[in-house]
């Protein structure tokens, strides 16, 4: 039986949320559901259904948290060095050792998408939109002069490249390539692109 009174709503909504993010880490994307959160927490999932839109609602607060969480891991691998080409090996290395160890939480924030009836969030296009900042600010001096779209394009050509790897190494995919050092892989990619922009 639910628990109504027990707790304030932003209570049983940090404990969803928590429960939610538990439930991903042991059983990934595909086991986590709102009746396992509501029986996690003693709550009904009428009960959730008072504070979340819908399971979808659910996920993508839990991928706004993801994302705040992979900004803040690049920020911290970065932010002590000088050099721009350091900070952007740097930040493709962070980005990469981040999905390694939340396989589960990076899988779902890529792979989970909204039903065609629900709008994007704001909230979560400005998350994704601050990460990317990031690596256009560190790319940015390798670029001198260039335009903000030519600017953003090649930042997301760069990290579609990083991405790639990071999802290889997530996978076990990446197996035949013969060296699990995935570091080494966005050294090169991130050196290559850069030495190609200079000669460019």
């Amino acid at each position: 039986m639910g628990r109504r009174n027990q707790h304030s709503r932003e209570q049983q909504r940090d404990m969803a949320i928590a429960a939610a993010e538990l439930i991903l880490v042991r059983e990934g994307f595909g086991g986590l559901s709102m009746r396992k959160v509501a029986d996690a927490i003693g709550y009904t999932v009428g009960q959730l259904y008072l504070i979340f839109q819908n399971q979808d609602d659910l996920l993508a607060t839990i991928n706004e948290r993801t994302t705040d969480a992979i900004y803040g891991h690049l920020r911290d691998r970065s932010e002590a060095i000088d050099e721009p080409l350091a900070r952007l090996r740097a930040l493709a290395a962070a980005y990469i050792e981040f999905a390694q160890r939340h396989p589960h939480r990076f899988r779902m924030l890529f792979e989970h998408q909204l039903p065609p009836a629900m709008e994007p969030r704001l909230s979560g296009e400005l998350r994704i939109k601050r990460m990317f900042e990031l690596v256009e600010s560190n790319l940015a001096p390798l670029l001198p002069g260039a335009p903000p779209a030519r600017l953003r394009q090649t930042a997301a050509t760069l990290w579609g490249g990083v991405h790639g790897i990071a999802a290889l190494a997530v996978s076990g995919k990446f197996k035949w390539a013969g060296n699990r050092d995935f570091e080494r892989y966005s050294d090169e990619l991130v050196s290559t692109f850069a030495a190609g922009l200079a000669a460019g």
